[in-house]
């Protein structure tokens, strides 16, 4: 089993469920990418993008920027604040809302779905790798942003059993045993691809 690390320098793309329970493999490879040096780019749900930016912020000083190395894509926009009017946010979230990357799939005229996808296709961006965390084997969502980022970079998800294959646009292929900073997980394999000879 090949084991694989982060490119320094690089940036890295977290992604995953909404419904993941809190990882310890997850808060790992943050750290591991913020080692290396890398810039992080993730999303704005619940669940794994959620305990990105949080693993992400939690490792450095209040007073550090970061917004020079945390790149968060909001799928909406900054609504007037927090929405919950008897709780006080936590101040991570006052945090990211200051400087994420609002509208990043397009406008409210957009539907929510296609917001959704173009936000992440936004995040994949200019990445060297692609790490997903999974609830699950078919996480749909994840999995088809998986599909867009195996077209030009590695993609590894952490997943109790094999993820499902990916589907179209992804090159045929398959998820095979991978190690990341010596955590066992999954690479996505490309098939071999055959020439002819005449």
């Amino acid at each position: 089993m090949t084991s694989f690390f982060f490119t320094p320098g690089s940036s890295v793309h977290f992604g995953g469920s909404r419904s993941l329970l809190p990882s310890s493999q997850l808060e790992f490879c943050v750290r591991k990418a913020q080692a290396a040096g890398c810039s992080i780019h993730v999303g704005c749900a619940a669940g794994a993008d959620a305990q990105v930016i949080y693993a992400a912020l939690a490792a450095v000083k209040a007073d550090y920027l970061a917004e020079s190395w945390l790149d968060v894509f909001a799928v909406g926009g900054n609504s007037g604040g927090w929405p919950y009017p008897r709780l006080s946010p936590p101040p991570w979230i006052i945090r990211v809302i200051s400087f994420a990357r609002l509208w990043a799939g397009g406008g409210p005229s957009l539907p929510l779905r296609a917001r959704l996808i173009r936000r992440s296709l936004a995040a994949l961006a200019g990445c060297s790798c692609s790490v997903f965390f999974l609830s699950g084997p078919c996480s749909h969502g994840s999995l088809a942003v998986a599909a867009h980022a195996v077209k030009s970079m590695p993609v590894f998800a952490f997943c109790p059993v094999q993820p499902d294959p990916l589907a179209a646009p992804a090159p045929a292929g398959s998820w095979q045993p991978a190690e990341l900073y010596g955590l066992s997980c999954w690479r996505w394999s490309p098939a071999a691809v055959q020439t002819k000879l005449f």
